[in-house]
């Protein structure tokens, strides 16, 4: 027989005191902070900003830490350990059930291998702390504004340390010692004496249970509906959720404005509006995990000052607005360092305001990873993407704007399948490095300074399979690839019936140019300046662009022309040196110039460019061939029909009069 076969009958009262004594423990632990950091600096004066970290969620002044810390390059609290808070909840079921088990195991091995979840869990949750607070404050953003005034931080889990001008004191929380508590609890329930009754047993688990449902709340109540009057208001039931619950706001107008301070999802029947009353932000989203759905926001002020918009997302990650409409708000959305957030399936239309009056239809401001899809924007600023790395912009139509995308200071970044139509620039890319934009269409962007894109200062930019129809200037690049080893591709687009196909400063040079089609083009390309275009590329592996008036012969069949294709103007040349002459652009004039020197190539200016192997037919995507943006074409076709008509009839008139 064994030693533990043999021990004495176990004294049942004292096991079952340390089982709800390290039940009671955990379940309190999992509400109080086990982590607490508290920073000053001299200019804060007497005020310590305190940051608490518990296993649900991190507390405390995290919106102004979070706001210094993005200066020099850390990343935002919320958007760390996002896996230990998801697995946090079964961490502590786990331990506070193994606990629960342990007095009845038979074997001593058997009881250490179910409390072992208590016994682990205060060291894993210490040095995952660790480890995440080195990988912050060390592997920070390099383009940060002051990421060069900081060198390399050495953070302590208990201690003082310094962060720039902060000195910084952290310190275990209460939380870490109950679990601490609890976890001597159950070393001693490893070696104490197996109790031998099974309905003792059931009764330890029906106790720890009962811990489990008084002591977690949080774990049990999620998913709860509440549904708001349009008396009670969103934010009486904002108060009384959970994380995790989902508000339902039936239908009606709610003229409130409303704080989302907690992981809840704020869902809308049809028909539920929140109205600000033209003053201040409509909705404001403090918490991580937040979701809004199905609801109309109208209404917000009108000043720049307090930045009034229908829904701000404020330092809070992961936060989903999906289906939304905001509708006559300064501002639609803006998005103030709140990481991986998904904007998707809304639509944004501003106050009906001058341009220059008007606010952005979404902003990201410092806000890494997230996607916007399936948006519609019109009659706002601009859609602003600036400090935003890895965004996804894919299936957006933007109209009736200044600037269909405003993109600044942000690498890593995607658009695809996007429509820009009738803004003043379609989008503009400056000061950013490896951004793809394949299967947009930019169209319909008219006035004196207006572009379906504009490249300035950007490395590492990929343009495929887009669509430039019917702009002032199709694409226009300045100082791009900005450094000696940057790249710009330009491949298979459709660039068609714009005044100028692609406009180039002098300073871009390296651009690659292939697959393209240049179709119907008052001027095929352009150079702003003097200077020529042919330090770019236009042709890659012995294929160049299709020209729509190129002369083309293909000899061999292979589908590229043997005849190089030449763009030269004498009298752009003669506009450039002499700028008054721009008057007489499309005059009959200039194009005898031209004629002239076509007859007389001695007068013939330097070209300024030469595509060595041109395209018979273009290369054209299901996409790039589509008319999909030609919502214009009707009306056009409309009035040549009407102007031709029109001329019959004088015609006609002219020859009865004549007979």
């Amino acid at each position: 027989m064994s030693g533990e076969a043999g021990e004495a009958g176990p004294d049942s009262v004292p096991i079952f005191t340390m089982v709800a004594v390290a039940g009671l423990a955990l379940a309190t632990a999992w509400l109080l902070p086990w982590w607490s950091m508290k920073a000053r600096a001299p200019q804060y004066g007497q005020r310590v900003l305190v940051v608490e970290v518990g296993p649900r969620n991190v507390e405390g002044d995290v919106r102004e830490v979070d706001l210094l810390g993005h200066y020099v390059g850390i990343p935002p609290m919320g958007t760390l350990a996002r896996i230990e808070r998801t697995l946090a909840p079964l961490g502590i079921l786990g331990a506070i059930g193994g606990i629960a088990l342990a007095p009845w195991m038979r074997r001593r091995w058997w009881r250490l291998l179910v409390v072992l979840p208590a016994l682990a869990m205060p060291v894993l949750v210490m040095v995952d702390l660790k480890l995440w607070m080195t990988h912050a404050v060390n592997q920070r953003d390099p383009e940060a504004a002051l990421n060069l005034t900081v060198s390399r931080i050495y953070p302590k889990l208990i201690g003082e340390y310094e962060v720039g001008q902060f000195k910084v004191v952290a310190e275990a929380g209460a939380g870490f010692y109950l679990a601490i508590l609890a976890a001597l609890l159950g070393l001693g329930l490893v070696f104490a004496v197996p109790l031998r009754r099974r309905r003792e047993g059931a009764v330890a688990v029906a106790a720890s249970l009962g811990l489990i449902l008084l002591g977690v709340p949080d774990c049990v109540s999620a998913s709860d509906i509440v549904a708001p009057t349009v008396d009670e208001g969103i934010g009486s039931a904002l108060a009384a959720a959970h994380d995790g619950d989902t508000i339902v706001v039936p239908a009606g107008s709610y003229h409130e404005h409303v704080v989302v301070d907690r992981a809840v999802r704020l869902v809308g029947r049809p028909g539920a509006i929140i109205d600000g009353g033209g003053v201040g932000t409509v909705v404001r989203i403090t918490a991580s995990g937040a979701e809004l759905r199905g609801l109309t926001i109208r209404g917000s002020g009108d000043s720049y000052t307090s930045e009034d918009a229908g829904i701000r997302l404020d330092h809070a990650a992961s936060v989903r607005i999906a289906d939304t409409r905001i509708e006559g708000a300064l501002f639609g959305i803006f998005v103030v360092q709140a990481d991986q957030c998904v904007i998707e399936g809304s639509t944004v239309v501003g106050k009906d305001l001058p341009v220059v009056r008007r606010g952005d239809g979404i902003r990201l401001w410092y806000s890494s990873g997230c996607r916007l899809a399936g948006n519609r924007v019109e009659r706002s600023r601009d859609v602003i993407v600036w400090y935003s790395a890895g965004t996804v912009v894919e299936d957006n139509v933007v109209r009736t704007s200044r600037y269909g995308l405003h993109y600044m200071y942000s690498n890593d970044n995607v658009f695809r399948r996007n429509k820009f139509e009738d803004n003043q620039v379609g989008a503009a890319v400056m000061y950013s490095r490896r951004v793809e934009l394949t299967d947009n269409a930019f169209s319909y962007s008219s006035g004196p300074a207006a572009y379906g894109l504009l490249l300035k200062d950007a490395d590492d930019i990929f343009i495929v399979g887009n669509r430039f129809v019917h702009n002032t200037t199709g694409l226009f690049f300045d100082g791009a690839p900005q450094s000696k080893n940057g790249r710009v591709d330009v491949r298979g687009n459709l660039v068609a019936r714009n005044d100028v196909g692609v406009a180039l400063e002098p300073l871009s040079r390296d651009i690659r140019f292939w697959e393209n089609a240049f179709v119907g083009n008052r001027s095929q390309v352009q150079i702003v300046g003097t200077g020529t275009a042919e330090s770019n590329v236009w042709a890659v592996d012995g294929r160049g662009n299709y020209w729509s008036d190129a002369a083309v012969y293909d000899r061999d069949g292979d589908g590229v022309s043997e005849l190089p294709y030449r763009v030269e103007s004498t009298y752009e040349a003669l506009a450039d040196r002499y700028p008054e002459l721009a008057f007489f652009d499309g005059t009959a004039g200039a194009e005898a110039i031209d004629f002239a020197a076509r007859l007389f190539p001695i007068f013939a200016p330097r070209p300024k460019f030469v595509d060595t192997h041109p395209l018979v037919h273009p290369v054209l995507t299901a996409w790039t061939e589509s008319r999909a943006e030609a919502g214009h074409a009707p009306s056009l076709a409309l009035v040549g029909l009407l102007l031709l008509t029109a001329t019959g009839f004088g015609c006609a008139s002219a020859l009865r009069t004549l007979s």
